[in-house]
């Protein structure tokens, strides 16, 4: 549904590389897949729409990742009124049909999973965690080091042997 294309936020302080672009999209691609989720979105936690995944078509990317970002900054902004000492790193939503989960990736992404009231909510939540720090991990420049090479960060090897195992995976379970 959607590529990543160079991206910079100047206001979040991220830049990708190309490596970080593929890595992150390789993600995307394996939690789409493992969730059965309709919706996918990353974006910078400034409102900058990264990329999308998933199978709803005709939602406007640029201004779900607005409204993805200004939703995790109030809810952190109340947080921060009744509890101070209490971090959260995600914040979920369910409806009649969907259950919506926004989380933090990192200090400067966002992620959006919009998923069938069918999946379970521990799965859910489970793979999104589990996507969040990988994305997390990806985007963390460690200090005095070059990014690592695609296969450290996602186990498994080439983007397009990544993008198969996810596939293969969703009919295995």
């Amino acid at each position: 549904m959607g590529t990543m294309g160079e991206h910079g936020d100047v206001a979040s302080g991220l830049t990708l590389s190309p490596l970080q672009e593929k890595a992150l999209e390789a993600v995307l691609i394996q939690l789409a897949a493992k969730s059965s989720a309709g919706l996918v979105l990353l974006a910078t936690r400034t409102g900058h729409y990264i990329s999308m995944r998933g199978t709803q078509k005709h939602v406007d990317g640029a201004a779900l990742a607005s409204l993805v970002a200004a939703d995790l900054a109030a809810s952190t902004q109340i947080t921060a009124l009744v509890d101070a000492s209490e971090v959260h790193t995600m914040i979920l939503r369910e409806g009649e049909r969907t259950t919506l989960l926004i989380a933090e990736a990192g200090p400067a992404l966002v992620l959006l999973v919009v998923a069938s009231r069918d999946v379970p909510l521990g799965w859910i939540r489970m793979l999104v965690q589990g996507a969040a720090q990988r994305m997390a991990e990806i985007t963390r420049p460690a200090p005095g080091r070059p990014m690592p090479a695609l296969a450290a960060v996602m186990p498994g090897g080439e983007f397009a042997d990544l993008v198969g195992q996810a596939i293969d995976d969703l009919w295995n379970e």
